[in-house]
């Protein structure tokens, strides 16, 4: 029988963010072990295939592996050259072609590829594929582990993660998805990935989902299928975990952990409304791609340089800017900006001033030790300040400043079609992509607005085609009434006169934090997590797959440490604090290293997540001393979920 990877101690995440239980899984359960059972000079190979590289890429760098005595990591599905004095391990999928090609490399008349197999699967061996392994005889003689590790969920941060399924909102919303082949497959995906969520944080949860709304005659085909999306993953998760928590006692006993599975219709105006964040901004302002920027210097010989660095949680300026609102980030840049020149200064004085006989050699010794850590800090301040000063630059030549107060009214019930004509006619070079987003916030907000009439005075006043129009109409997928579902007798003005009421709560700033302009909206996430945390989510909307077996333990209340400490402290000790070595890279602030050790409440959403909710999920983990933890099938940033509405029905 197939050892399960892991332990036994419940709750293993806690105290630790995603990425850490991750890295300590990888490089310990799986290499680590691996390796430690050859000799003291022996090095192994790791083999993974294209599901695992994306596990072992968002975790681990290459000097992590090689710290671990990994020489090579090779791509199972290439040609590779033998080495039959190596031990290798396989961290793969558990998919037939991996399956194939591992045996494959122990041929029954020919000389292996390597000395001995160390292999992990990412999830679930099937049956078919395990009797496959066991009639592979030279396979067999040469294995020193074989283990389903349950690991195929992707990292993104210390707080959120994906499936890595970036097509599951055109597999399983579009017009063509039907219960059968692709969409199925897309889910047993979906719900394999989850599972191995919390077979790694060693947490069982009590399962909750989003309800349908009942589809209507009016409604696009399939939409009875797609109101029930969240309960379907939902019963099948909690089968699979069962299952898991049967087999070795690999999941605990009884409830741990909360799980609120949503679809991406429970807030259709996240993915494209504009966000004024540092992070938001750059991934939909900026040419972002996995999390990579490349951009243009100059440099001391007057040629221009091309760069590219990783906006991530190793750099302690992007965590401390990430979720701020650009104002606030361009303003705390510059105080780090005079830090910094203050503080060069200084050093600088301090050597040149002092009589030769009177410089400290300690002193001296720690000036010449910090040049490079200083040059360094140098080049990431003038990065950041090269991208907030970017993007300034594109808010202002977009116009983007009257765009999004606009959105925000609508979504908060101050705006109509009025102002939406108004605006369209102010900006007459407004990008079809901007447009169509303001369109999106309108009928998201104001339900049953158009019709085959209303479209074309839409397309003519927008300048937009009817492939536009489409992606607008697109909505209707993930639930949103745009079309008018029934005749009225009263007279359809073109022109909105009636305020409509908002759809959503406004919430004031939160303390220590200033209200921004244009920082009213909050994705819909922020109010179903307020729910969860008190015990107030409504049964009825959200229900239970299984009610918990025992009373949920309410939290302990916690003093937010953060917040306090916060206020005690000087703007120049703040601008400083990601550049004199305040701290590790990639490490929780003190609120949230203290809210890692509480039970987990999980939100996924099916069809793809914003940075906005992303951002969500860390400040109220921080703000509400709560151990948060979000997921989707993808991260999206605005044009390309654009791209994918417009993919659910083509003209």
């Amino acid at each position: 029988a197939m050892a399960p990877g892991g332990g036994s101690e419940w709750g293993l995440g806690r105290g630790q963010g995603l990425k850490q239980v991750v890295r300590e899984r990888v490089l310990g359960e799986m290499i680590g072990a691996s390796v430690g059972a050859l000799g003291e000079d022996e090095w192994a190979l790791l083999l993974v295939d294209d599901t695992t590289t994306k596990v072992l890429s968002a975790t681990c760098t290459v000097s992590d592996l090689v710290e671990k005595r990994v020489s090579l990591v090779e791509n199972i599905s290439k040609k590779r050259q033998p080495l039959p004095n190596m031990t290798a391990v396989y961290f793969i999928s558990p998919e037939e072609e991996s399956v194939k090609r591992l045996i494959n490399d122990f041929p029954a008349k020919e000389q292996p590829m390597y000395k001995k197999a160390c292999v992990f699967f990412s999830s679930q061996l099937p049956k078919a594929e395990l009797e496959r392994v066991k009639r592979a005889s030279t396979l067999i003689e040469r294995l020193a582990a074989l283990k389903e590790i349950n690991l195929e969920f992707l990292v993104l941060d210390s707080r959120t993660f994906s499936t890595g399924t970036p097509q599951a909102l055109h597999n399983i919303f579009s017009e063509s998805a039907k219960p059968s082949g692709t969409y199925d497959s897309e889910i047993s995906c979906i719900v394999k990935r989850l599972a191995s969520l919390f077979s790694s944080l060693k947490e069982f949860p009590t399962i909750r989902f989003k309800v349908g709304k009942p589809p209507q005659d009016s409604d696009p085909a399939g939409s009875s299928e797609r109101a029930l999306l969240p309960q379907r993953v939902a019963v099948q998760l909690h089968s699979e975990l069962l299952q898991m928590q049967s087999n070795a006692k690999a999941l605990p006993a009884s409830e741990t952990c909360e799980l609120l599975i949503v679809d991406r219709g429970v807030d259709p105006v996240s993915p494209i409304i504009h966000e004024w964040t540092y992070e938001c901004m750059c991934h939909d302002l900026l040419d972002v791609n996995n999390n990579v920027f490349k951009y243009a210097v100059d440099t001391n010989s007057g040629q221009e340089e091309e760069r590219e660095v990783i906006l991530g949680e190793q750099d302690p300026i992007w965590v401390e800017l990430r979720h701020k609102h650009i104002a606030e980030a361009s303003l705390l840049l510059n105080e780090k900006l005079n830090y910094f020149k203050n503080a060069n200064r200084l050093a600088h004085h301090k050597s040149r001033d002092l009589p030769q006989d009177q410089v400290d050699t300690s002193d001296l010794r720690q000036m010449v030790e910090a040049l490079p850590q200083y040059r360094e800090q140098l080049k990431r301040l003038n990065l950041h300040v090269h991208v907030a000063t970017t993007l300034n630059a594109k808010a202002k030549a977009m116009g983007l400043h009257d765009i999004g107060k606009l959105e925000q009214d609508l979504v908060y019930g101050n705006a109509t079609s009025k102002e939406v004509i108004k605006l369209l006619g102010a900006h007459p070079e407004m990008s079809s992509e901007d447009k169509i987003r303001i369109l999106m916030c309108y009928v998201a907000t104001h339900p049953e607005k158009l019709d085959n009439n209303r479209r074309l005075q839409w397309m003519k006043l927008a300048k937009l085609s009817a492939e536009d129009m489409n992606a607008i109409n697109n909505l209707e997928y993930l639930g949103v009434n745009v079309s008018k579902r029934s005749s009225s007798k009263r007279e359809m003005s073109f022109v909105g006169r009636k305020k409509k009421r908002s759809i959503r709560k406004e919430h004031d700033a939160v303390e220590g934090e200033e209200q921004w302009q244009l920082s009213r909206f909050q994705p819909i996430l922020y109010d179903l997590l307020e729910d969860m945390l008190k015990g107030e989510l409504s049964q009825d909307d959200y229900p239970y797959v299984s009610a918990p077996s025992t009373t949920q333990p309410r939290r302990n209340s916690q003093i937010n440490v953060e917040l306090s400490v916060r206020k005690n402290r000087s703007n120049l000790q703040k601008a400083g604090e990601s550049l004199g070595g305040g701290g590790n890279a990639g490490t929780s602030t003190i609120g949230d290293a203290a809210s890692l050790q509480s039970k987990p409440f999980i939100v996924f959403i099916i069809g793809g997540m914003t940075r906005s909710e992303m951002r969500v999920a860390h400040k109220m983990s921080i703000h509400r001393s709560s151990n948060i933890l979000l997921g989707s099938t993808s991260v999206e940033n605005p044009n390309d979920f654009l791209r994918q509405i417009n993919s659910l029905m083509n003209l």
